[in-house]
Formats: C-alpha cells, structure tokens, sequence
C-alpha cells in the first residue's frame, strides 16, 4: 500500500461484544485506544462520524479477519479500505516485541496499526469482491459443509449397525442415504422386525425400490434366513434403534436443502461469463464447475499459472539453508480452494487421456496418491491459467500434439 494515501490508520480487535481499536495518523508515534459497541446501530455512526473528523485521505482499517460483518460494515463506506492481517503474522510480530507472552486487546489493537505504519508495501488492501463471484463462493462453501455432514453421519450410522445389526450394511445397499437404505431402515429398525416378517413383503419391498434382479434378491433371502443377532437384550436394542432413527431423521432432513444448494448453484452458475472455459475441461461437473470458476475469477483476468498455484496452495514450498534445500507440502493454504483442484485433479482421470497416463505412471513407480494428485492439479492450474486468459475451450488433442514436443512434460 501507498502509505501517502492513507489519512488515518486504525487498528481493530474485534470481538463478540466490543471492539477495542487503535486510532494511529501514519506520521504519529503513538495511537489513541477507543473501545466501540459491536451492534450496527453503534459501529456504523462511529464508523461515519470518524470520516468526518478525518475527511483527508483514505481511513485503513487494520485487523485479522478478511470477512464478516465488520469487513462489510467498512467496505460500505466511502474513503474507506480494509488491511487483512494473518493471524500468524500478528501472533509472531507479538512474540518479536513481547517475549514474555503477555497479550491483551489495546495491545493487539496498537501492533495492528504498527505493522501497517512499520510496513506498508508487504500490505494489500482487500478489494470489494464481485458480487456474482462472493455468491457463488459462498454456496459452494456452504454445500461442501452440508455434504461433509452427511458423510459423518453416514460413518456414524455405518459404525453403529456394525455394533447391532450389521446385517443391514449388505440388505439395505451401499449408500446408506439412498432411499432404498432410508426406507428400509425406517421398516425394519432391527434384525427381529425383518426376521418376523415375510419374505414376500420383503421382495415387494425390494422390487418398488427398482432392485429385483433375481440373484440378488436370492442372496438376500438366504442371508436373511441364516442371519444371527448381535444381541437379544431388548435395552440395548432399543437405545441402539433410537440412535439409528436420530442419525436417519439427521440424513433426511440433509438431502432436500443439499438439492436446493444444487439447485441455486446451478442457477447462479449458469449466469456467470467465461463459464464455456471451465465446462470445457474434462472433469469439470455441476459440483466442480462453479467451485474452479470461482477459483479463477477470484484470481483475476489474467492470472498467471504460478497465482493459481500459488493462491490455492498447489504450488510447494521450498525451504533453503547453506547447502541444504528441502522442498515440502504446504501446510497454511485455503484449505477449500486447495481441495477443489485436488479433487478436480480426481475426476480429470477418468476424461483425459494425459491425466490417467500421468497418474498411473507416477503411481508405479511407487509415489503417494496425494502426492500424485498434488503433482497433476500443479499441471492443470498451468494449463486452465492459459486458457483463462485467452477465453479458450479445452483441446485434448492440442494439448496432446504439443506434449509431444516437450516430452520431458509428460
């Protein structure tokens, strides 16, 4: 940052109840500590009346979170820009000048300002983000999180039919928030309510589901006939049921608001410019799609291979002293951004032909899947960075006669 431009420097720990902010002009020694209420009605009108007392030059609003309400209260105003600080960045500035571990607010308030005031060109101001591009990010973080708790709780389910009816983990399918899994579950809680009722009824049920293939359905009836219970304590059984029927009523209720995720997703997706880039690539489905748009139009027009590698965390770190020279994983990353090439990396296996030679390749001469996946992500965030760039479709065969001539890139 410009540090000519900036007027006045604040900065701010936030808080649940109060922030405590720290009012510091850049050619000043020392700030002035003002604690602020953290309801609207009182962080805006302070917020205002600040820009009326220094209505020169921009107000820098210094603290450790990138988003949330605060950000958006500030990014609001007019003559305003926020500075995101890692929290990292705090702590070991802090260690630097407080060897003894002391810390309160005031004091993470005034090094906040003293890291803008001290250096300034190591900072970046966030800018506004586009509102098609913050929508987008947000439903598809918000999606991942409800799928992610609909694994947990398919592990959980999975665990706890282990303990009392394992039986079930083969009868009811292998997807166990399927329909069929739900339905079944709900009709026959546990192994004596399936062994009292007839087989008839059983395969009625099994044929409404669409799985009525006659081989399946005759390892079904053997292996209920020959099936043993775990146990014929009729408490534990049914605190093991109640438990089943919270995890399944848990599942159920997940499906619909996942679909309507889906659903807005799709909708707001389908709005968004240079989306014909990413659809292009192979792999690229209705989940990962908008999750690689966004990852690209967060990163700019123009980015370059190393932004999109290096913003998403693909790229390695390397570390150097004297003669010793240590490429490793990178820990601190956006984790989110970070799965989404890996995983994008997965599905582009099965649709490119490079992708599964590259794989396979790696794979038998013996290096991780992780690595592996890490590995070819780095190569498509090269190959989608150009093609972001250009506004260019996916060409398997282009790219396929240009390895030729660069076969060390294979």
């Amino acid at each position: 940052m410009n540090i000519a431009e900036i007027g006045l420097i604040v900065g701010l720990d936030w808080a649940d109840c109060e922030h405590v902010c720290c009012l510091r002009e850049p050619t000043a020694a020392t700030g002035q500590v003002v604690r602020i209420g953290t309801a609207p009605e009182a962080f805006g009108p302070w917020l205002d009346s600040l820009r009326q007392q220094h209505d020169h030059g921009l107000i820098a609003v210094v603290l450790e979170r990138p988003n949330g309400s605060v950000v958006e209260m500030i990014q609001d105003r007019a003559g305003f820009v926020v500075v995101a600080v890692n929290p990292a960045t705090l702590h070991r500035f802090r260690q630097a000048f407080v060897p003894s571990g002391a810390k309160d607010d005031p004091g993470d308030a005034a090094l906040l300002a003293e890291l803008l005031v001290r250096h300034p060109e190591k900072m970046k101001h966030l800018l506004p983000a586009d509102p098609q591009v913050r929508l987008l990010d947000t439903l598809t973080h918000q999606r991942r999180h409800l799928v992610e708790q609909r694994t947990k709780l398919i592990q959980q389910l999975t665990h706890l039919l282990k303990d009392y009816f394992p039986q079930a983990l083969e009868l009811a399918g292998s997807n166990l928030s399927a329909p069929l899994a739900v339905e079944f579950l709900r009709r026959w809680p546990e192994l004596g309510s399936l062994k009292r009722s007839r087989w008839a009824s059983v395969e009625r049920f099994y044929r409404q589901h669409r799985c009525g293939r006659p081989a399946v359905l005759g390892q079904r009836r053997d292996l209920i006939a020959q099936a043993v219970p775990v146990s014929t304590d009729t408490s534990y059984l049914k605190l093991c049921r109640l438990q089943m029927e919270t995890l399944v009523a848990q599942l159920v209720a997940l499906t619909p608001l996942i679909e309507r995720y889906d659903q807005e997703i799709a909708g707001t997706y389908a709005q968004v410019p240079g989306r014909a880039v990413i659809d292009s690539l192979p792999g690229a489905g209705p989940a990962m799609a908008p999750r690689l748009w966004v990852a690209c139009a967060q990163a700019g027009a123009a980015p370059t291979a190393m932004d999109l590698a290096q913003i998403s965390g693909i790229a390695p770190v390397q570390r150097q002293s004297g003669k010793s020279r240590q490429v490793c994983f990178r820990r601190a990353r956006p984790h989110f951004l970070h799965q989404s090439w890996r995983e994008f990396a997965l599905h582009s296996i099965a649709g490119s032909f490079w992708a599964h030679h590259f794989y396979h390749s790696r794979a038998k001469a013996g290096q991780g899947r992780n690595a592996i996946l890490r590995a070819l992500a780095f190569k498509w965030t090269r190959i989608v960075a150009r093609l972001w760039r250009d506004q260019l479709p996916y060409d398997e065969t282009f790219y396929l006669a240009h390895l030729k001539t660069r076969p060390s890139a294979t």
